[in-house]
């Protein structure tokens, strides 16, 4: 291959770009056909964007952007975690926790770090076996991970010399960091960019994409076409006319309601992390700026209508309806049946989408895209690697899915339509298995440690867990655990006492940027 051309103008599409440009350099020259936005995708919407550590190391790394540059640049903040509010207990519109049957607040964490492996155990069936022996009233988080009582705190992860003291990701201005990946691609990696629209496709005798028409009247060659376009799949689905198969057999928001909303940092501190409320008609998100924050209300269009969704979302951060500036998107969620078909593959949400709820999307970008990479195709084979990137890709889907899927079947709530109906959609066998495990007490196979956090933070000690566990077997496994958790808790101690505050660490780096 000599020529990619990536088509979509978003921070995926960049993405896809830079990463692409940036390790075949010198030998494909990368195009990017900046297509106007009819169907925006949820961080344009939100005008917030979850970057993800992997995005340093696999990107600007090899590239020589240093962390500190990039951020300062593009007025980032921390996302250390994710922290959940109200999913346990039922109640009124609100961001405020409630209080819990055992007076603890209703929130906890989900942080970006691993927990912590003990040997060949995993530490959440030793916690459970803890938790139902009535040996610890602690919970799950606290209990595993450092960063909980660090982010109660409003903890840096960062020491004010640059050392990182755990796993963290960003949050960046979506159209700032758009423009940055934009710059770095032109400017160091030689990216075309053309600014116009698809008007029409040729193909070969063997419906491979050869070349793109545009509005303007340009053609733009290529051996390998990637579409970045979202939800509006302009070459997948509109040009090739793969289908989509939706979700709303497992899923029922299909919309968002976004604001932008002033925050004084001085006063209150920034929050180095992401927040996800759940409300009585779905959910709501906040993440965290200097001086703002992004927050957005994620809603079934079937069961609220968008100016009161609308209205909810200025209720619940004290805007005036009537003076606050409200976006609103309608998402697709599913997946194209094929995210590779002849020469031309699908990124992003262009290849599937799920709420939030399953975690960064550019997480999923950069693992795409990194196959892509590792499976490059020759001029004469471009189909070769199709079947295992589509299998790779229907695989994630089905786990996000299946992620954002758990948080409401495992939620104890039922206060609302919203929640009776989405508790009673069917859970595929995959994660009716996982909860089956999770409540026998069995450690969590490879890929769902994350499943077992939130199923032991929304449901600690499940009914009819077996008390006599593998764990229970085990002395030396218990030793191990014990030990870890001990860690856990000498860590916590030392951070709290010698982070500095998230905002005092982000003061002093874009306070530099500024001078």
């Amino acid at each position: 291959m000599r020529k990619v051309v990536v088509v979509g103008g978003s921070v995926a599409g960049w993405t896809v770009a830079a990463r692409l440009a940036g390790t075949w350099r010198g030998t494909v020259a990368v195009t990017v056909l900046q297509t106007p936005c009819a169907v925006p995708d949820l961080a344009e919407t939100g005008q917030v964007t979850a970057v993800p550590p992997e995005f340093q190391s696999a990107l600007f790394d090899p590239l020589g952007v240093a962390e500190d540059d990039w951020t300062r640049a593009c007025g980032a903040s921390f996302r250390t975690a994710v922290r959940y509010v109200n999913w346990r207990t039922e109640g009124p519109l609100t961001t405020a926790a409630r209080t819990l049957a055992n007076g603890a607040a209703d929130h906890f964490y989900r942080p970006r770090a691993h927990l912590p492996e003990c040997g060949n155990n995993s530490l959440s069936p030793y916690w459970q076996y803890l938790r139902s022996e009535g040996l610890t009233a602690e919970p799950f988080d606290y209990a595993c991970f450092r960063e909980p009582p660090l982010m109660d705190a409003m903890k840096s992860p960062r020491w004010l010399d640059g050392r990182a003291a755990f796993p963290y990701g960003w949050h960046v201005d979506t159209l700032v960091f758009r423009a940055f990946l934009r710059d770095l691609a032109v400017r160091r990696l030689d990216v075309r960019a053309v600014h116009d629209s698809v008007r029409s496709a040729e193909r070969d005798e063997n419906g491979m994409l050869t070349a793109l028409r545009t509005e303007k009247g340009r053609r733009i060659e290529g051996d390998l076409f990637v579409d970045c376009t979202g939800q509006q799949g302009l070459l997948l689905g509109k040009v090739l006319g793969e289908p989509f198969v939706g979700a709303q057999e497992r899923l029922l928001c299909d919309s968002a309601a976004t604001v932008t909303v002033a925050h004084d940092d001085t006063a209150h501190g920034i929050e180095p992390f992401a927040t996800a409320t759940a409300l009585p008609t779905g959910w709501s998100w906040k993440l965290p700026l200097p001086g703002r924050f992004g927050a957005g209300l994620v809603y079934p269009r079937a069961r609220t209508a968008p100016d009161e969704a609308a209205g909810r979302l200025c209720e619940l951060y004290g805007l005036d309806p009537g003076r606050a500036e409200v976006r609103h998107a309608r998402y697709r969620f599913g997946r194209s049946r094929r995210a590779w078909v002849k020469n031309c593959v699908a990124l992003g949400t262009a290849a599937w989408q799920v709420e939030p709820l399953a975690g960064d999307a550019l997480d999923e970008v950069l693992g795409a895209v990194g196959l892509l990479i590792r499976d490059a195709p020759s001029l004469d084979a471009r189909e070769a690697p199709a079947a295992r990137f589509n299998r790779a890709a229907r695989d994630r889907y089905e786990r996000a899915a299946d992620a954002v899927q758990l948080h409401y079947a495992a939620a104890p709530r039922a206060d609302s339509g919203f929640w009776r109906a989405q508790r009673a959609l069917p859970l595929s066998g995959a994660l009716r298995e996982c909860v089956e495990a999770h409540r026998g007490g069995l450690s969590p196979e490879p890929g769902q440690e994350a499943r077992y956090g939130l199923l032991s933070a929304l449901v600690p000690v499940p009914g009819g867990l077996a008390q006599g566990t593998s764990i229970g077997y085990r002395p030396d496994a218990r030793r191990s655990a014990e030990e870890q958790l001990a860690r856990v808790k000498r860590r916590q101690r030392i951070l709290l006492e010698t982070l500095p505050t998230a905002h005092a660490y982000l003061e002093r780096l874009h306070r530099r940027a500024a001078a």
